[in-house]
């Protein structure tokens, strides 16, 4: 046999030149209780977000990298919220990836630009009001590298929990994430939440920002029967 050495994309040396020395943040989920063609595409889609390389100043888009979601992507039927309705389409579950990419990018500092919580409160995203959907076409995650350095996005799964890392060059920067405040809940499963992100640059300039989720209740979505049944 002829074998043929391929250097990898990424050492030690190349994440060193980039300025990528240290792990900024993480950020988990966790997904159990998901049914396997759920995980299927959780899997799927995360792998997709695998040794991302951030450029400094660079704006980054959730679905610009995710690119098509389909049959053919490998991905699998399984439930989305769309038009008020819970629907079967492919790649059902993305959003857990979206989600635990958003809380990285949350404990890491980094400047959220978009960011739309669920139509309701989905069990797989506790704390509730620390989420983020993702529709290809209609809703986005932007997040911005305003870092002097590269960033380099990596996630794993341990267990049943999907886990976000975000690694670059730290500058100094203090970042002060408080849980969600559950703001109002109604009998319906309706609920208002907001968190608090605190950010403190070297220079001892603080940025303070509040997250609002308003969540409608769970019994507005009917499920959508397929009419081959």
């Amino acid at each position: 046999l002829v074998v043929e050495d391929v250097p990898a994309e990424i050492t030690l040396n190349s994440l060193s030149n980039l300025g990528i020395t240290a792990l900024l943040a993480s950020g988990e989920s966790d997904f159990n209780g998901s049914s396997p063609s759920r995980v299927h595409n959780i899997k799927t889609g995360s792998a997709l977000f695998q040794g991302l390389i951030v450029k400094p100043g660079e704006e980054f888009s959730f679905n610009k990298n995710l690119g098509e979601v389909g049959e053919k992507e490998g991905y699998r039927a399984e439930l989305v919220i769309k038009k008020d309705k819970l629907v079967s389409e492919y790649g059902g579950g993305i959003c857990q990836v979206s989600t635990t990419l958003f809380r990285a990018a949350i404990n890491s500092g980094l400047p959220i630009l978009e960011r739309r919580p669920h139509s309701f409160p989905v069990r797989y995203y506790n704390p509730q009001g620390f989420d983020a959907t993702i529709y290809p076409g209609v809703t986005d995650l932007h997040l911005k590298n305003d870092t002097a350095g590269h960033l380099l996005i990596q996630n794993h799964i341990e267990g049943t929990k999907l886990i976000f890392e975000i690694f670059g060059s730290p500058d100094g920067r203090a970042v002060e994430v408080g849980q969600p405040e559950i703001l109002e809940q109604n009998e319906d499963g309706s609920l208002k939440t907001v968190f608090n992100r605190k950010i403190i640059s070297i220079d001892g300039v603080i940025k303070e920002e509040k997250f609002w989720s308003n969540y409608k209740s769970p019994a507005s979505f009917p499920l959508e029967r397929n009419p081959l049944e």
